[in-house]
């Protein structure tokens, strides 16, 4: 039922909310698993891409615990810094650290980071890595930032409507956000509307702020989860 405080989403937006992070983490997390069994039993592999940030924490790690058959999972991120798999900053590392362990250890994850110095020089050597995973994906789950920048599609970053443009053939994009350190590499919004199903984890109130304002804004140039919004995703968010 959808909550009087989504009012002014789009009706092909499905909002799911719980009285807490941990109980929506939990439901969450076996929404992914209903959808990867289904996926392996009907295409023999399920393929995923996760966000970092600190919302999807405990998320990786109630999924760690699900005893899926991980071995034919297809795990990549949606975004990261261009910094080292060792680096504080670092997607590749959050996702090693908290979601690549238990059951999940033998899940088959490809990195965005490669060893190329720039995410423009890395991003084809990137994109072969990904050949082998089922596309489109199976799961896409996203975060979000208060100015409505949702993987690393910045409104401030001159490779936005690059990177926003549905007519690509480029599964990944390299950006530079002004308002935000270090040189990124991304999913492109094509290879993410393209997924099967997408996720928009939120916590706070402050995040459906933001989404009314996108909503009432209408510009993806401006605030980029409209974009997604319009598309059609699905919302889980707790206070």
């Amino acid at each position: 039922m959808r909550s009087s405080k989504t009012y002014y989403l789009p009706e092909h937006v499905g909002f799911y909310s719980t009285n807490s992070s941990e109980s929506l983490v939990a439901d969450l997390s076996q929404n992914i698993a209903e959808i990867i069994n289904e996926a392996i039993q009907k295409n023999g592999r399920a393929s995923m891409a996760v966000s970092g940030g600190s919302t999807p924490k405990p998320l990786f790690e109630e999924l760690s615990l699900l005893d899926l058959d991980w071995p034919k999972v297809d795990l990549t991120l949606v975004d990261d810094r261009w910094v080292d798999a060792d680096h504080k900053d670092s997607n590749e590392l959050l996702v090693k650290t908290h979601f690549i362990k238990n059951y999940a250890e033998r899940v088959n994850f490809v990195p965005l980071k490669n060893d190329e110095n720039t995410a423009k020089k890395g991003v084809s050597l990137t994109e072969e890595a990904l050949k082998n995973f089922t596309m489109p994906f199976d799961i896409v789950i996203l975060g979000m930032g208060a100015d409505g920048h949702t993987a690393s599609l910045f409104p401030c970053s001159d490779e936005l409507e690059k990177g926003m443009d549905l007519n690509t053939d480029h599964t990944l994009i390299s950006t530079n956000p002004k308002t935000a350190p270090y040189e990124r590499i991304s999913l492109t919004a094509k290879s993410i509307m393209d997924a099967k199903k997408i996720f928009l984890h939120l916590n706070g109130s402050s995040k459906l702020n933001t989404l009314e304002e996108a909503m009432n804004l209408s510009d993806s140039s401006k605030m980029p989860i409209y974009a997604f919004l319009n598309h059609g995703l699905d919302i889980f968010w707790s206070p």
